[in-house]
């Protein structure tokens, strides 16, 4: 039986909480499969089998007020019971889940993204991007004009397969690197992205910067220019360089036209510190440049945000709404864009850091990686040497499925960390069982989880698959041996089952009439600040 000191509000009341524009973290805990079949439009995804694991960069303020709900089953309990003794003082849980949410006369909505897919729509409708469809596209390509296409996606996405010919320019870098790729003002732009959001806001981003050549959105992105019968570039390295100084010069320029059109306000140092020492409100600070750049230098207590992610994925870097979110980068181009559209999406203050990096002590390398202690924990722990003297040995892989996937421990199974309880109830064995996971932490939490129940027969690997490589070991690919139901990992419309031209079709026609969806489920949180 879970036990927690959380309190338990009704739908109405959530509601009523959402719209005071204080600081809330409203927090959806099922795993990303069943979030995706229907949720609330603002409630930040931070899976039961994570949570532990994020809370404290997305909702560092341990005193916020935050609202967990689930599908009903009861895991927003559990999480609150998790929460707790990493010190949040202020939890509640919502009755009903999402069930209560959708009789209390509001909408669910599925898929993932939805806030950012529904402000890409809100776009289309009020910005009105020309569009070119991919067969216009592809007869403009084989003309004797002069045309560019310019693919508004992170690196990763661009080399699964772009457009032939087309550049890699990441979300804001657009604005930042224009003059050194588009020299001609004659020359024709096309921005695209795999199915629209990325390539509206990417061409939008260009005209309100106020470049002087004819731009274009591709219409449903490289998902549209395959659903036409055309094939995609594989593999490119084709990518924008870093800016010149001229071409910065002229980003830097344009971004601040941006920020004065948009209302964008601007803070110094001094206040970003003030800000920080305030313990009654919540600052995040969100450096957009590139992971090396970031790996390079960086404010302490920042967050690497880069390659446009961030108003595409925000629960990625933040889950309290209403709180302060001070952009960062070293020029402010990409901070202004990124800006731009975290602000008519309606979060919150958002404001950029007016000299960047400039004057700052900075910090080296990654991200710090989670502290947490739990005192508590006592769970024998086992070196690889001792897993390899092991007869019998049952070995369960308790990480994400996606590591699992890329690499793990030859003949383990890989079992959901919510699902390890059912697992080792309804499938007892008669030797060891070793969790693993990819760094031995997740690994670590699920043992936590069996409490009482804890099998005396039952250890973690030190270290788990990463200490496995380290040691020299070959490890095994691909999903070989489940245990249970992969609800972690989420299926894109070309990954689903059944017939995937028509749901690639779907998808789309989806995320057309989203913007309708959200109009109709209740308040718009977007707004309108620089369209007639």
């Amino acid at each position: 039986m879970v036990t927690t000191m959380s309190r338990l509000v009704s739908a109405q009341n959530v509601s009523e909480m959402l719209a005071d524009g204080e600081e809330i973290a409203f927090i959806d805990v099922r795993e990303i499969m069943p979030f995706g079949t229907g949720h609330a439009l603002l409630a930040a995804n931070l899976p039961l089998s994570e949570i532990e694991l994020t809370i404290g960069m997305l909702v560092p303020r341990r005193d916020t007020r935050m609202v967990l709900m689930d599908g009903g089953e009861g895991e927003a309990a559990v999480a609150a019971a998790r929460l707790e003794p990493l010190g949040y003082t202020d939890l509640a849980v919502m009755e009903g889940g999402a069930p209560a949410w959708q009789e209390s006369g509001e909408a669910l909505f599925p898929e993932i993204e939805v806030p950012a897919k529904g402000f890409g729509a809100f776009a289309r409708i009020n910005g009105k991007p020309n569009f070119i469809s991919p067969h216009e596209l592809n007869n403009a390509l084989e003309s004797d004009e002069d045309w560019i296409v310019l693919d508004s996606r992170p690196n990763r996405e661009f080399r699964w397969g772009n457009i032939p010919g087309s550049i890699n320019v990441p979300s804001a870098d657009l604005v930042r690197s224009f003059d050194d790729l588009v020299a001609d003002p004659n020359t024709k732009v096309v921005v695209n992205c795999m199915s629209g959001t990325r390539g509206i806001l990417g061409g939008l981003s260009l005209v309100v910067a106020g470049v002087p050549n004819e731009v274009r959105v591709l219409f449903h992105g490289t998902r549209g220019w395959l659903l036409d019968g055309y094939e995609l570039e594989k593999n490119s390295d084709r990518a924008a360089a870093p800016p010149s100084d001229a071409s910065r010069e002229s980003g830097i320029a344009r971004a601040a036209r941006i920020a004065d059109a948009a209302g964008i306000k601007r803070i110094d140092t001094e206040t970003l510190g003030r800000w920080r020492g305030e313990p009654d409100r919540t600052t995040y600070l969100l450096d957009v440049g590139t992971q090396p750049e970031f790996e390079a230098g960086h404010i302490p207590g920042s967050r690497c945000a880069p390659e446009g992610r961030l108003p595409m994925s925000p629960e990625q870097y933040f889950a309290t709404l209403n709180a302060r979110y001070v952009l960062i980068d070293d020029d402010t181009v990409r901070a202004t864009v990124n800006a731009l559209w975290l602000t008519k999406m309606g979060w919150g203050e958002i404001v950029i850091l007016e000299n960047g990096l400039e004057g700052e002590a900075l910090a080296t390398g990654p991200e710090p990686a989670p502290d947490l202690d739990f005192p508590d924990l006592q769970v024998p722990s086992i070196d690889i040497e001792t897993l390899g003297s092991l007869e019998n040995v049952r070995l369960i892989d308790v990480g994400t499925s996606d590591a699992h996937e890329v690499g793990h421990i030859p003949g383990a199974i890989w079992c959901s960390r919510v699902a390890l309880a059912d697992l080792l109830q309804a499938e007892p064995h008669d030797g060891p069982t070793v969790l693993t996971s990819e760094d031995g932490l997740r690994a670590k939490l699920a043992a936590r989880d069996l409490g009482d129940t804890l099998p005396e027969t039952l250890s973690i690997l030190e270290g788990g698959n990463t200490a496995w490589q380290r040691a020299g070991n070959a490890a095994a690919t691909g999903i070989l041996r489940l245990a249970s139901t992969r609800v972690d990992h989420w299926l894109a419309s070309s990954e689903r089952p059944g017939d995937v031209r028509q749901n690639v079709v779907d998808y789309l026609d989806w995320e057309i009439t989203l913007f309708d969806d959200i109009e109709k489920g209740g308040p718009v949180p977007y707004r309108n600040l620089i369209w007639a």
